[in-house]
């Protein structure tokens, strides 16, 4: 009786008589309209859109002056040996390591060919060569022509080392690389 009673109290005041769900007292975040944000249009000016003008003009004018100044991107300034370097490359390796492997001998004794020793130290003194010349050609390249080149002188180094002198006369047949403002200015 007593629950009867008291739904009829809430039937006559107007209230439902089932509980209320929890959505449906939520709020969505921003829609009770007490975020106030700033204003989606500015107020423009003339003398506002003309400061703004300047102001991308400025910066325009900056980026156009700072890449005037960059060189020139050319493709031989990448780490990547071509053709003849990479062949005299493999050659130095292979010459280098068949002259100082230890496996050497026993790779001639095993395809019968026994007599031919001292041919592994005859075979030392071209290697060796070959090994001096491309030190020699990356600290010439990384050193003195590619300084004198406006040229990446650890990128010519590291070609200069791998490829020889054959990277050495590359490098001194290309140009002296220029900056956009000069190309340009021409």
């Amino acid at each position: 009786g007593q629950a009867l009673q008291e739904a009829a109290e809430k039937v006559k005041r107007g209230e439902s008589l089932r509980k209320r769900l929890v959505e449906e007292d939520y709020v969505l975040p921003y829609a009770d309209n007490t975020n106030k944000g700033p204003r989606q249009t500015p107020l423009w000016t003339p003398e506002k859109l003309d400061e703004a003008g300047r102001k991308a003009g400025e910066a325009q004018a900056w980026a156009r002056k700072a890449r005037m100044g960059e060189l020139k991107k050319d493709p031989f300034e990448i780490l990547e040996l071509e053709g003849e370097q990479r062949l005299y490359s493999i050659i130095t390796a292979m010459t280098v390591a068949f002259a100082f492997g230890n496996s050497s001998k026993q790779a001639l004794n095993m395809i019968g060919a026994s007599g031919f020793d001292p041919l592994l130290e005859v075979l030392q003194i071209p290697a060796l060569t070959l090994i001096a010349a491309g030190f020699g050609s990356g600290l010439a390249n990384a050193l003195i022509f590619a300084p004198e080149k406006k040229r990446n002188g650890f990128v010519w180094g590291l070609k200069g080392l791998m490829g020889g002198p054959l990277a050495l006369r590359q490098l001194r047949e290309l140009d002296e690389l220029k900056t956009i403002g000069e190309i340009e200015g021409q």
